[in-house]
């Protein structure tokens, strides 16, 4: 498992423990912050409602409409209920970052959008602060993934478009691709079957522009084991194939009456070499972008035990 990979699973843990610990609290940091202090002009223009807005606030079970500052300058204007915030609300951080949406008992709960001040934006369903359900995220750089979120990670189908033109089709698991998907690359080439743990692995079939193709097993992105190279010709190589040329052996079987092939099943190694599985953005945005909306709700939950 390479260096980004552990980390996407040390953030998946440490996310799963704090979710756990929070739904321990039986408040919310918004039950505990009060309205930004009025001016002297701003409290002389609202004098004469404030029996009207007093009764409605202290009505509980009652839905209204307010605006407040936290005690960290972020900001929430929409819909309150009981003294969270409930129903359909905008919230800014003062780092930028806005989320507009749904709220129940103040966290985000059905669907939104989240936006970052790169740019980066996420749109879709919401659970508990997390972007969790169906979403789609769009990168500052223009990558997009379209499908299944949980806890604020890729899981489940999804497809991902990248910048670049490649893209990937199929299932994830904590962020990464895994089990069955389809990858096609800008030029048109293409692989579809087995992933694990972001990398082609398994069973799988790989095809050429040209109408070459390899069908056998792969391990970290190349042929290894069982697996048999076709020529659009009909002709094909069987064999067991590995990077250490000790071990590579096989048989060609031509399509008809042909000279001995001038061919070296190592050359498939070396085209294969240059079909990269595109990251998209660095790990070090898109982990952050991804995970800055599970920091921030986390953050205000953690300030709920200070305040108490």
């Amino acid at each position: 498992m390479s260096k980004e990979q552990g980390c996407v699973l040390k953030a998946w843990e440490v996310t799963v423990r704090k979710t756990q610990q929070a739904k321990k609290r039986a408040n919310n940091i918004f039950g505990t912050v009060s309205v930004a202090p009025q001016t002297d002009d701003e409290a002389t223009t609202t004098e004469e409602n404030d029996d009207e807005t007093s009764t409605n606030r202290s009505s509980i079970g009652e839905l209204y409409n307010a605006e407040r500052v936290l005690p960290n300058g972020d900001y929430y204007t929409g819909q309150w209920y009981d003294s969270f915030p409930h129903g359909h609300g905008k919230y800014l951080w003062t780092d930028g970052c806005m989320y507009i949406g749904e709220w129940y008992n103040g966290k985000t709960m059905g669907k939104g959008k989240f936006g970052w001040p790169s740019g980066a934006t996420y749109e879709g369903e919401f659970k508990s602060g997390y972007m969790d359900g169906i979403g789609t995220y769009t990168g500052p750089s223009g990558d997009t993934y379209r499908g299944q979120w949980v806890m604020n990670l890729k899981h489940g189908h999804g497809i991902k478009s990248y910048a670049n033109g490649d893209v990937y089709d199929g299932e994830w698991r904590r962020g990464l691709q895994e089990a069955q998907g389809k990858y096609r690359w800008r030029d048109e080439s293409y692989y579809i079957g087995e992933w694990k743990n972001g990398m082609i692995c398994g069973k799988g079939t790989f095809i050429w522009t040209d109408g070459c193709r390899y069908d056998g097993f792969w391990d970290d992105g190349f042929p290894s084991g069982n697996g048999t190279f076709k020529w659009d010709d009909g002709s094909f190589y069987v064999g067991h194939w590995s990077q250490d040329p000790e071990e590579m052996n096989g048989t060609y079987y031509p399509s008809g009456n042909e000279e001995n092939l001038e061919w070296d099943p190592k050359d498939v190694f070396n085209n294969l070499s240059e079909y990269k599985i595109c990251s998209g953005e660095s790990s070090c945005v898109a982990f952050t972008e991804e995970a800055l909306c599970v920091e921030l709700f986390q953050a205000c939950r953690e300030a709920e035990e200070d305040l108490c």
